[in-house]
């Protein structure tokens, strides 16, 4: 309606005049606002068949603030902006209120403002035309007190009304001697109370004073009626809970419990019960005038009053001429103060079972509205203080609300960002924590419905559990296709009675089919004898009756996926009368399975959100996993090639020459030889020389350089030897011409890197010097990577050196006296197929923690500078997965370290483990 009206008063004709109707038509507080829209719509419909106001008709425009505060100040701005209204109408939270006074004073526009409200606030911008605290609150804490009710828990929704609401019922408590037993203010959009409610049974109070509204009244009074507290244990008293909202409350959950206000439907008067036929007359029987909107409508009557006394629609005219504007209203007679505030009675009734008021209590007069409690009458030197003080009370309560909802806003945020399974788990437990509405049907059934996560379970242990407990000939549950043409209904599950299985009854769909869409339009559908139910048509009867159905019992399910089911109750074997009872506990449940079906299909959409997770977590792990190890083989290849290769080409280089020295050593002493014979044999035959031989010979030793000359040459050939085997052991570490697998002795490997370590054994400036102890087995030729497995020995045999090298450093500064450094090498065939290589050194050891992580790339407990941390994970690598082999160490701090290599003899030889690495591999 709201956007019909704005679309055809865009452009008004002449004669007419703009006011904005401005509530909440959706949203939790739409229970509440949208019968206040229609009493304003209703006022203006009679003041204009009575002839307008200053001779204009009055065009209303509509629009709906959705039950959010923000948004109610942004309609504002548009109506007074764009569609030019001359005042306002309408709001209910005080947030709102506060948020849209900025947008009247920067318009210069009026507000009548039709709900009860905290007080401190006196805007010449805004007429208040609900009750102020001292015309509601104070006299219902009084009656309330004088009835022994004096321990109260206090209970809200989480905005500006009801926290300042309760701290004048504290503070008037404290003056009467009562006592404030609990607090609790959940958020507008709560719609589970059990942790409030289990707070309440807790705290034993004698009465809840409530200034819950909208969808909260409804859900609250289910749910405390649900968890056993009657009325006359622990009443309820309300100040905002309407009419409106009470007929959407089961009878057994509001009757006893209390509520004031200055208006309640069942006045008995003539103007009201008027009122009253008017509002049902236009707007049908069933709807119901409640305080709210008593005040909605009487508002507009003031304001035409007003405009009238002014003669103008302008706002300063009509704000001075509304100040003691009286009228006899629904409510009885109500007249405006200057204050903008208007004097009313108080009334407090007791809730019927027909959703009405008794009267129990009503205020001897009309109540003059004192929004400051009287201070701003006082003759107190500095009351204008005391009000300036006042009034920042319900601001800075506001500004902590809002701290507090973007406070948990922000927890939300923060919760998002919680991994799947961790949102999976949290599903789960609110799943779990559904199970324990035990008290609200305290029955097997609901616990079983939300006992598992699988929708199939959840829908067959629903349709099970009737069937028991209503004791019927068969239930189904059925899915209902709104996109098919035929066979709209699916069958999901279905049990019939035991002692009918002889029987041939008709297929589950055959009667919901009948029904069609009937079952849902008239949900519940309740029949107690197919023969003479006045809902269905004579067709459908006449068909329902041939199968045999002699009484059903239907309702539809609506899922916030959309999804539509109904479960169907059918009796054949004789009329059966369904009790309300049983109605009600069959709607409940089918909340309760909509809710289990929701939370069934969030639970699949939560698995498979974990397991695609999850599986991408596995690939991004396992990618990264061979990233780095192509990067640690990477780094090791280049390394290792480079480094052969220089090795590799030194030794070339050298060999060389080496050979051509050693090649012609034996001519060299071949023919020294036979010079030194021929000289000999000159001495023989002349044994008198020429005296400048005799002089030369005695100048050069003769008898010296014959002696000496062959010792020189002796030596020459043991340092060729020497740099040859220099030479050798070089290449075969080296091993570039033996890059492929191919057996070889083990042990010129390891002698080979000795002698390239030979220089870090010596004893050296810090150093001790390293004994190197060879305890070499008899070994087979082993199938091998020659070159890798020397660099396995490298890498070993110098990390036992950089530990012995620190251990003698720190012994040395200390002064404390060490054992010699030892390395001691040990081989050996410990099983047919498989040798072992063990490299022991007696250093400082390892913890348990470094032995763990021994092998993992780029680790290390060297400086920094000094280490890459991958020797010993390329190791591991080259045993592990080139040889098919294992490498492992046993280490303890103190005792050393000691690495074991094991590879098969041969690689096509079966793998197996040994028993040595079995007992020392950790778990």
């Amino acid at each position: 309606m709201s956007s019909l009206v704005a679309q055809r008063t865009m452009n008004p004709p002449d004669g007419t005049v703009r006011v904005g109707i401005l509530h909440s038509l959706s949203g939790p507080l739409a229970i509440s606002e949208s019968s206040l829209k229609d009493a304003a719509l209703m006022a203006i419909a009679e003041i204009n068949q009575a002839g307008g106001v200053l001779g204009q008709a009055i065009v209303p425009v509509v629009e709906d603030s959705a039950s959010d505060p923000y948004v109610f100040e942004q309609k504002a701005r548009k109506l007074l902006k764009n569609e030019q209204v001359v005042t306002l109408f309408g709001g209910w939270s005080s947030t709102g209120r506060k948020l849209v006074l900025p947008v009247l004073e920067e318009f210069d526009r009026l507000l009548w403002y039709p709900v009860q409200y905290e007080g401190l606030e006196c805007s010449k911008y805004i007429f208040y035309t609900g009750a102020c605290p001292n015309q509601q609150v104070e006299p219902a804490v009084n009656w309330l007190f004088q009835h022994q009710h004096r321990r109260f828990y206090l209970l809200g929704m989480d905005y500006v009304f009801p926290r300042v609401a309760n701290k004048i019922i504290k503070a008037r408590l404290k003056q009467l001697g009562g006592m404030t037993v609990g607090e609790a203010y959940p958020a507008l959009e709560t719609t589970d109370y059990r942790s409030v409610i289990e707070q309440i049974k807790q705290a034993r109070p004698d009465v809840v004073f409530s200034t819950l509204n909208g969808n909260g009244n409804v859900e609250f009074y289910q749910q405390y009626h649900a968890a056993g507290i009657s009325a006359a244990e622990i009443p309820i008293m309300a100040v905002s809970v309407t009419e409106d909202e009470l007929q959407r409350i089961t009878p057994a959950a509001m009757a006893g419990h209390y509520a004031t206000w200055s208006y309640f439907q069942s006045i008995d008067s003539l103007p009201n019960q008027a009122f009253v036929q008017r509002f049902k007359t236009l707007y049908g029987a069933e709807r119901v005038t409640s305080d709210p909107v008593e005040a909605a409508y009487s508002q507009v009557y003031l304001w035409k009053q007003a405009v009238e006394t002014a003669e103008s629609f302008e706002t300063h005219p009509v704000r001075c001429a509304a100040y003691g504007q009286t009228l006899i209203a629904p409510s009885g007679f109500i007249q405006i103060e200057p204050n903008h505030h208007v004097w009313k009675s108080c009334r407090i009734g007791e809730i019927l079972p027909t959703g009405q008021f008794q009267s129990l209590y009503v205020s001897e007069r009309s109540i003059k509205p004192q929004p400051w409690f009287g201070i701003d009458e006082s003759d107190l030197r500095d009351s204008a203080l005391i009000l300036d003080l006042l009034a920042e009370v319900p601001q800075v309560i506001q500004y902590s609300c809002q701290l507090e909802r973007k406070s948990r806003e922000l927890e939300v945020a923060m919760a998002e960002l919680v991994n799947t399974n961790q949102h999976l788990q949290r599903a789960k437990n609110q799943l779990l924590e559904l199970t324990k509405r035990e008290e609200l049907l305290k029955r097997r059934l609901s616990i079983q419905i939300r006992s598992t996560l699988e929708l199939e379970t959840i829908v067959r242990t629903a349709v099970q559990e009737i069937h028991h407990l209503f004791e019927i000939d068969r239930c189904e549950f059925l899915w209902y296709n709104q996109s098919e043409e035929a066979a709209r209904f699916k069958l999901a599950h279905e049990v019939s009675a035991p002692h009918l299985t002889h029987r041939s009854l008709p297929p589950p769909t055959i009667a919901v089919e009948v029904l069609g869409e009937i079952l849902l339009k008239l949900s519940p559908l309740w029949i107690d004898n197919i023969a003479t139910a006045p809902q269905l048509d004579t067709r459908s009867r006449e068909a329902l009756t041939d199968l045999g159905l002699v009484s059903l019992l239907a309702i539809a399910i609506y899922t916030n996926s959309g999804q539509i089911g109904a479960i169907v109750c059918e009796h054949y074997s004789g009329s059966r009368s369904w009790s309300t009872d049983e109605v009600e506990l069959l709607q409940d449940v089918a909340d309760q399975l909509a809710i289990a079906i929701d939370q069934a299909e969030l639970y699949a959409q939560s698995r498979a959100t974990a397991a695609a997770a999850q599986a991408q977590a596995q690939r991004l792990t396992q990618a990264l996993a061979e990233l780095r190890t192509t990067q640690t083989q990477l780094i090791q290849t280049e390394k290792m090639s480079s480094l052969g290769q220089l090795v590799a080409g030194i030794a070339h280089e050298i060999n060389n020459p080496v050979n051509f020295i050693y090649g012609n050593l034996s001519y060299a002493n071949e023919y020294t030889q036979d010079l030194l014979k021929l000289i000999d044999l000159y001495q023989q035959h002349y044994p008198e020389p020429a005296l400048e031989i005799q002089q030369h010979r005695q100048t050069n030793d003769f008898e010296f350089l014959v002696a000496d000359l062959p010792k020189m040459l002796s030596s020459m050939r043991v340092g060729a030897d020497r740099i040859r085997q220099i030479v050798l052991s070089l290449r075969n570490f080296s091993r570039l011409d033996e890059s492929e697998m191919k057996p070889v002795n083990i042990h010129e490997g390891i002698d080979s890197t000795l002698l390239i370590l030979q220089n870090r054994f010596k004893v050296r400036p810090g150093s001790q010097g390293i004994e190197v102890i060879k305890q070499y087995g008899d070994l087979p030729q082993v199938e091998c990577y020659a070159g890798q497995l020397n660099q396995v020995f490298m890498n070993i045999l110098s990390n036992a050196i950089d530990a012995l090298d620190s251990q003698s450093e720190a012994a040395i500064a200390s002064g404390l006296r060490e054992p010699a450094p030892t390395i001691t090498i040990r081989t050996e065939v410990l099983h047919p197929e498989r040798v072992t290589v063990r490299i022991q050194d007696n250093g400082p050891g390892m913890t348990a923690f470094v032995v763990q992580r021994l092998f993992d790339p780029f680790f290390t407990t060297k400086p920094v500078g000094q280490g890459t941390g991958l020797g010993l994970s390329i190791s591991y690598q080259i045993i592990v997965e080139k040889h098919r082999g294992t490498l492992w160490c046993n280490s303890q701090p103190g005792t050393g370290a000691e690495f074991w290599i094991e590879i098969p003899i041969s690689q096509s030889a079966p793998f197996l483990v040994s028993e040595a690495e079995a007992a020392s591999v950790p778990e």
